[in-house]
């Protein structure tokens, strides 16, 4: 959990220092549009890593999230049943 909110803070730090360097940049220049490009791009990763993380604090509210993970139960088909003989020859 700790690691999606770093991680999250980092994107979101990292688009501001873009966005204030871009506007150093004169307007309509590559650098700028490049630059806003990628503001742009951090700012939606930051915004699902938030969302991950309101997701897994509200599974953890509600008591989703156990100590045990439940075991997985896949059916079997019938000849495969564990009190069949199996013929040798």
């Amino acid at each position: 959990m700790f690691a999606l909110t770093a991680h999250a803070g980092e994107r979101e730090a990292h688009a501001r220092e873009v966005e204030r360097s871009g506007a150093d940049w004169p307007d309509g220049s590559y650098g700028r549009r490049n630059r806003q490009a990628i503001a742009a791009r951090e700012t939606r990763i930051a915004t699902r890593l938030r969302a991950v993380e309101h997701a897994c604090h509200t599974a953890i509210e509600h008591g989703a999230v156990s100590g045990q993970p439940e075991p997985i139960r896949t059916p079997r088909a019938p000849e495969h049943t564990a009190d069949k003989e199996i013929e040798l020859d």
